[in-house]
């Protein structure tokens, strides 16, 4: 497997935490079929993201949340991005 850090949960994890960019030179070795894992596991952290709402008063932690969330559904136009151009034989 090509995934940074073992496993597409921990690259998602990475991506989350902003310690992987998602850029095309680190998504060239990664398959179609690797693609998609990795972003199902990005999906499942987005849910599990939104469903924890921290406290209203505490910005800190809604920054954190926020910038998070951003992270990753960043991390999930950018492969979809590419895994489009990748199935029509751009790249």
């Amino acid at each position: 497997m090509a995934y940074m850090g073992g496993s597409a949960y921990a690259m998602a994890n990475s991506l989350m935490d902003g310690y992987v960019l998602p850029s095309p030179v680190n998504l060239k070795r990664l398959t179609v079929e690797e693609m998609r894992e990795l972003q199902f596991e990005i999906e499942k952290l987005l849910r599990d993201m939104r469903s924890v709402v921290p406290d209203q008063t505490d910005t800190l932690a809604l920054q954190k949340r926020n910038q998070r969330i951003l992270k990753l559904q960043q991390g999930h136009s950018v492969i979809s991005n590419y895994m489009s151009l990748k199935l029509r034989g751009r790249v």
